[in-house]
């Protein structure tokens, strides 16, 4: 059975941390519209179509590769660290709400793919990170419309 989070734990906003090879992230959970489980497609399929799409609920997933989504809708005080795959493959998707708002059931969404997942969990700001069990994640939250 999972403990009742104390009143001051409920204050804070809600995270989800993702991480693909050493870039670890921290997302609000108001900006996630799905996080889903999938197998990884083989290197074969990018000969096929360079497009990579995921089904989930009936609805397509456009994904992009993490380092190249993180610079154009979200900003961080913390740099990212580089990626040396470009096109790293992952078991997870995390869906995005396009322009942060709230995203209708059957509307197509863009994501990317990541290794593993960690949370929700709640945790307060400081220095641009927050910390879940003793590791620090640098916070990622969405730009702002131009």
């Amino acid at each position: 059975m999972l403990a009742t989070p104390s009143p001051d734990a409920l204050q804070h906003p809600e995270w989800l941390g993702v991480w693909i090879g050493d870039t670890r992230v921290a997302f609000p959970t108001t900006s996630i519209h799905a996080v889903f489980s999938t197998q990884a497609q083989g290197d074969h399929a990018s000969f096929i179509a360079p497009l990579d799409v995921q089904v989930h609920a009936g609805v397509p997933v456009f994904l992009m590769p993490l380092a190249d989504w993180l610079p154009l809708q979200f900003q961080s005080e913390q740099a990212l660290d580089s990626c040396p795959d470009r096109h790293p493959q992952g078991s997870w998707v995390v869906a995005f709400q396009p322009g942060m708002t709230e995203l209708p059931a059957h509307m197509p969404s863009v994501g990317c793919r990541v290794q593993g997942i960690r949370g929700p969990f709640r945790a307060g700001a400081e220095d641009g990170h927050v910390e879940m069990d003793g590791v620090r994640w640098p916070i990622w939250t969405p730009r702002s419309p131009a």
